[in-house]
């Protein structure tokens, strides 16, 4: 496995987000605008809501950051062996908090290529140079490595939103959404690629709670970005039942663009459970070695949250 990168290598990063543009997503999208970093493409999964739906949403992101200039193409809109599933609450119905106010975005080109093909064609024409941020289902980069199978290995690195290591599930017992919607294509990630994988696990976002009070001045910072949040974010306190403000999807883009960020980490050989009646799309941790395999994955376990804020008010300024 090769070597991760340091804050040097990252001072122009190359970027492919792939999402299903829920409001974290959105978050996560505008911190990556906010940085010095060359977004080559945001690649759409179903997830939160339908893939056309994530379109929409993934646009009415890049017009309020005046940056509909960055590729978006479609990708899966389903999982792999099309299994039904339930979508979270946590996003509304529209993936954007059910938001009022906020336009439809204008009739913006959307190629034709898929997304896996786009991931494909961008990793290509630069081998061992581009960071994929995966927030959502695994379905795209699963595509994508049976399109060529030298992909996995050209990728520079994946930062990804997944997963439980404590089988602390979000969306069934043991099991966390984005693993769980596509277990086959979790299971494909974490066995065939060849690339450095470093995960966000919901424990660990769990384990990096906020104050409700950072997170109204994120809202009101009093700019059109800081607007568009609050819109969008007025049903999250009561969806989060009186706890503390928890987010995921902005950690490992933080993690991507900001490697310092990381104050604790792990290396580990993990795997996807596909076929358990209660346990299917739980991430197996061998946290004992019993399987004898070698380490394909950087859990990211500690962040630095006074970072992490700084990144985040960054990106509504």
């Amino acid at each position: 496995m090769e070597t991760y990168g340091n804050a040097k290598e990252n001072a122009k990063l190359k970027l492919v987000i792939d999402c299903d543009a829920g409001i974290d997503d959105a978050q996560a999208i505008m911190i990556a605008l906010s940085q010095e970093v060359d977004i080559l493409g945001i690649t759409c999964t179903f997830g939160n809501v339908d893939v056309d739906q994530v379109i929409k949403n993934v646009f009415k992101v890049l017009e309020v950051c005046g940056r509909t200039d960055i590729p978006v193409y479609k990708g899966a809109y389903q999982p792999l062996l099309g299994s039904h599933f339930e979508k979270s609450l946590y996003h509304g119905m529209d993936g954007l908090g059910d938001a009022s106010g906020i336009k439809n975005p204008e009739n913006h080109h959307l190629p034709k290529t898929h997304a896996a093909q786009a991931m494909v064609q961008i990793i290509n024409d630069n081998p061992a140079e581009v960071v994929i941020v995966a927030l959502g289902p695994l379905t795209n980069l699963a595509l994508a490595s049976h399109l060529d199978a030298e992909f996995t290995s050209k990728v520079k690195q994946v930062f990804v939103m997944g997963g439980c290591i404590h089988s602390k599930g979000n969306h069934t017992v043991t099991a966390e959404f984005n693993f769980c919607v596509d277990p086959e294509a979790a299971h494909i990630f974490l066995n065939e690629f060849k690339c450095p994988i470093s995960l966000v696990s919901w424990e660990m976002c769990l384990d990096h709670p906020m104050e409700w009070e950072f997170f109204d001045r994120y809202l009101n910072v009093g700019t059109k970005k800081s607007d568009f949040m609050k819109k969008i974010s007025t049903k999250i306190k009561e969806y989060e039942g009186g706890g503390p403000f928890i987010d995921c999807d902005p950690f490992p883009l933080c993690a991507a663009i900001k490697p310092e960020i990381v104050l604790q980490e792990k290396l580990v050989h993990a795997t996807v459970e596909v076929q358990g009646s209660l346990t299917r799309g739980q991430m197996v941790v061998d946290w004992g070695g019993k399987l004898k395999k070698e380490c394909n994955v950087r859990l990211l376990e500690k962040m630095d949250l006074n970072l992490f804020m700084e990144m985040m008010l960054k990106s509504v300024e």
